[in-house]
Formats: structure tokens, sequence, C-alpha cells
């Protein structure tokens, strides 16, 4: 079972193991409050809606592995099919290059993260927590969302801060998304034909949270993200790159501390701060068609931040290989790609209009003479997530 938990989503999904058959998965949306609402799809069927007003994260979960096991819905027999829960993981710091099994160091490890990630690491805790309470004994993997970034080179990474910051606080650049850029590089290396570590790739993951990826020869050579999510282009409700200087200065003016700082950084900006609308890419294509002109200002503004890291990727790989779009929007927005591929043919990138328009799922969208492909990868972080955690608890009794 994959564990994907948020402040305000917890999304799971069941993997049968090694031949990486999905047998259900779902989400609990709105966690905490009045509408949290848990809907659960099993391959071959629709969906259930479970309403679980004022859900926490303990109660959801126990309603997951409720369903997951109930007679009718037949995912398993008992809950002791269940052999493993593997975690997405958003920041283990400096100590987590790879994928893990989860122990007391991991935990201690998300604790003393947890004000890097403040929205995403208590979370997490909480589900390996509940999980070890309601399902002892099961192993539990982690999968850091920075562990792919380990390869950026320190030049790229350390901050024009302090050294102390960095020596004694962790300040610099990790990273995020790695599952979903691990994704890519893998689809795009089969898409192609060729092995990944001969691939240079442009990974654009493009959705509520977004980042752009330099792989180099099948590593990571640098990432719009930064030491949080929250670095890099805009997002649904997240900045950003702008001049940290603005900090201080609306502090000031507006009387407020950082945790109020934090909370209009997190959950106010981005696309919904500049279309003072909607962060949600659909609503604000509806309204700019309407003509709506802080929705148009939005789209425009998310796309020439996208556009500027493509460049400076572009120049720091040389040759590219693919331009890859993932996410909720890489993957439903023809018109965000064409944006984003506008006026880029002098560089090798030719979008061929016509399979741009018309894809649904995942394949090439470029000219059959494109220098470098374009390339549309469905999301699917989960199964990173599954094949890591299957990778690790085969090598336990070698370990024990």
């Amino acid at each position: 079972m994959v564990l994907n938990c948020g402040g305000a989503t917890l999304k799971y999904k069941l993997f049968r193991m090694p031949g990486e058959g999905v047998l259900g998965q779902g989400m609990l949306d709105r966690i905490a409050s009045p509408r949290a609402t848990l809907t659960h799809r099993k391959e071959g069927r629709g969906e259930q809606v479970f309403p679980l007003p004022e859900a926490d994260h303990h109660a959801g979960i126990e309603k997951v592995l409720e369903i997951l096991a109930d007679a009718e819905l037949g995912l398993v027999s008992s809950l002791s099919e269940i052999s493993a829960v593997a975690h997405k993981l958003p920041h283990g710091g400096l100590r987590f290059r790879k994928s893990v099994l989860v122990d007391g160091e991991v935990i201690g490890a998300l604790e003393e993260c947890s004000p890097m990630a403040p929205l995403h690491n208590p979370p997490s805790l909480k589900a390996i927590l509940v999980c070890r309470e309601l399902l002892p004994g099961v192993p539990q993997v982690g999968v850091f969302e920075t562990s792919f970034h380990t390869t950026v080179p320190e030049y790229a990474s350390v901050y024009g801060l302090p050294r102390e910051w960095l020596e004694r606080h962790s300040v610099r650049k990790f990273g995020f998304h790695s599952t979903s850029h691990r994704h890519v590089l893998s689809w795009t290396a089969r898409l192609l034909g060729r092995p990944k570590e001969e691939l240079n790739i442009i990974s654009c993951h493009l959705g509520s949270g977004t980042s752009v990826c330099a792989i180099k020869a099948g590593k990571s050579l640098d990432i719009s993200s930064g030491f949080s999510p929250q670095a890099g282009t805009l997002m649904s409700t997240r900045h950003g790159d702008f001049d940290p200087a603005v900090v201080p200065y609306m502090m000031r003016r507006l009387g407020i501390g950082p945790d109020e700082m934090d909370e209009i950084l997190t959950r106010e900006s981005g696309l919904l701060g500049i279309s003072g609308l909607s962060g949600d890419m659909r609503d604000l294509q509806e309204a700019a068609a309407e003509g709506h002109g802080g929705a148009k200002l939005a789209i425009e503004a998310f796309v020439y931040s996208v556009r500027k890291y493509v460049g400076q990727y572009l120049v720091l790989l040389g040759d590219v290989d693919a331009l890859a779009f993932t996410g909720g929007i890489g993957e439903s927005s023809a018109s965000i790609r064409r944006e984003v591929c506008a006026g880029m043919d002098r560089f090798g990138i030719a979008l061929d209009e016509g399979k741009n328009e018309a894809l649904r799922g995942g394949g090439v969208i470029s000219e059959e003479d494109s220098p470098t492909q374009v390339v549309v990868i469905p999301t699917d972080e989960e199964i990173v997530v599954a094949r890591d955690a299957m990778a690790i608890l085969e090598r336990i009794p070698e370990e024990a």
C-alpha cells in the first residue's frame, strides 16, 4: 500500500507486486473539515464515496484499511495480505540519499526537518505512526521527494548566504518531486528506446505544485525548487521565485509575524494571488477566455516562469534529447504546452500542433524531424514508490 499524505489530503493506492497490478486507489479530501470525503475506486468498478466529517489522518487511514478488507470490495481477504506500506515522504534533509526502511532514525529526521517543510512533513509522520499502530509488524518504507536531487553539484545547490547557515542549519537547495522526475526519466527512456544513462531531459512537472528539472546523463543536474517546495516557478497558491527582501518589508508594513507571513506565501500567493480568483489552472483558463484580466495575467506569468527554467536548462545541458511534460497541467493542457514551447524551434524544439491538440494520455507531440522530442508522460509517482519498497523488502532477508 502506497500512501501520500498532505495537510488536507490522504491518497492511497494498493498494488499487487511484483506484477505492478493496481487493485484499488482513492483519496480522502478536506481532512479535518465538515466536508471531509473519502473517494475509493476499485479497478473495473465505479467510484464509491464515503462522507467522513471531521476525519483526521488516523480516522482516514482506519477507514481506508476497513475498505481494503471489505468483503464486498474484495481487494484483500484480510489486512494480513498487506505486506508493506510505502510512504512518499517530503523532506529528509541531508541524511537520506535514497529510499529506506522506516525506523526510529527516519522518524527522527522527519521531526527534525518539519520546520523546513511544515505543511508536508507532519502529515507524513502522522501516517507512519498511525500505520505502526493499525498494522503492527508490517514493514514501512520511506521514499524521499528530495532523493533524486542529491546529484545536483554543490555549486548549484549552495546559496549566497552565511556559511554557518549551511553547516549548522542545512540551508541549501534540496529540490522536490523526485518520484515524478524519476518516472519521467524511466518513461522517456522506454518511449525513445534508449538507456536512461544516455539521456538529457528537461522534465516539467506542472500541477498545483510545479518544478522543472534538468536531467543530464540520467541524473539530476539542477531543479527549480530549492530549500523548500516554494521556490522556482509559480504554483497554485505558492509564490515561486521572488526577491526575499519583500518578506521583512511586508512584515513590517502589515505588522505580522513569521507564521502569518508563511500562511500568505503558502496559501494565498501564486496563481491565486496574482489572479485574485483561483489557484486552479482550469478555472483561470475559463475566466481568461471570458476576459478576466487577473486570470490572463496569472497564466502568462506561469508560462513565463516555466519558459525561463526551460531556457536555463537548455544552456546547462547543451544537447537535449527530450522536453517532457507531466502533472495535472502538463498532461491535460495543450494550450500551456504550446505556449511553453512557442518560438523554441531555433533551439531544436518543434511542437506538432496537431499531435499536441489530439493527444490523450502519453506520447510524443513533436514534429518528426524535431532534434529534441517533446513528450507527455502520464503521472504515476506511486509506482516509483512501490518499486523502491519492493527492492528494499527483497533485500531484508539478505541483510538480516
